[in-house]
């Protein structure tokens, strides 16, 4: 019980820090939409047959709620990339990290609450609009409800995970500028977000495969798109579970590592 009233705490202190305007959620809004009409262009000028016909698609209309159903899962874990590296900021300069650090509160907590918080505040805005747009592509869509919502909770899942991560792997270093700088890009370029995963050069793939966005993105468009049951996902499934768990266990042994490094090389000011 103590452990979700600390995430919810957690929760309520970083939307109080990140949220305290209504503009903030107007620019949430716009950015991304924006990002996504590019893409949208980047393809409109082309024919696309060849492409349709390589990943099983018939009509050109559905490859805007192809590229719609990956950037909306890159959405999801983006802006934890930019909320990590800003929090570990803020908690370092604001004194708070210190703080935390000489409390027995539990730093899992911490991480969870600050990953759930920048999701669900960044994100709903753009859900919206992404739902209208799927509203528009509907007569493309071949859903299988359920494996739908067990794709939709394993987004979800796996992207509040994914924070937990940055958020651990941020505490190791107060360079973290340069971690964001390694993330950023290649969940751009690699994950198949902007473009079909299973088309790019090998070398593209391995790096996409270091990332658990890729393989969500996968599981989405199966089960949005192709019509894929439960039982045939069932393998992905498991493979992303697999994933949340190994990161979980990693961000845990760097929070550890993180705060013994801050003890042992900090100041009594600054951690």
């Amino acid at each position: 019980m103590n452990f979700i009233r600390l995430v919810l705490a957690n929760v309520r202190a970083q939307y109080k820090n990140y949220f305290f305007s209504k503009r903030i959620y107007l620019s949430l809004f716009i950015w991304p939409v924006i990002e996504f009409i590019n893409i949208y262009y980047t393809y409109k000028p082309f024919n696309n047959d060849i492409l349709l016909n390589k990943i099983g698609l018939k009509h050109d209309e559905e490859i805007y709620l192809y590229l719609l159903i990956g950037f909306v899962a890159m959405r999801f874990f983006y802006t934890l990339i930019q909320s990590a590296w800003q929090s570990s900021y803020l908690l370092r300069y604001s004194g708070a990290l210190e703080l935390i650090y000489m409390s027995p509160s539990s730093r899992m907590a911490m991480l969870i609450g600050n990953s759930i918080a920048s999701l669900f505040g960044s994100v709903w805005m753009f859900i919206i609009f992404a739902s209208g747009m799927i509203v528009i592509f509907k007569d493309f869509l071949q859903i299988n409800i359920l494996s739908a919502l067990v794709s939709i909770l394993l987004l979800c899942v796996l992207a509040v995970i994914w924070g937990v991560f940055l958020n651990s792997l941020f505490l190791l270093s107060r360079d973290s500028g340069f971690l964001y700088t390694i993330f950023q890009g290649p969940i751009d370029m690699f994950t198949g977000a902007k473009m079909p995963f299973s088309y790019m050069p090998l070398w593209a793939k391995i790096i996409g495969y270091i990332f658990p966005l890729t393989y969500i993105i996968i599981v989405l468009r199966k089960a949005l798109m192709y019509d894929a049951g439960f039982v045939e996902l069932l393998p992905d499934f498991i493979i992303c579970s697999l994933i949340g768990t190994f990161l979980l266990i990693i961000s845990h042994l760097m929070m550890k590592i993180g705060e013994r490094n801050a003890m042992e090389n900090g100041t009594a000011t600054l951690f």
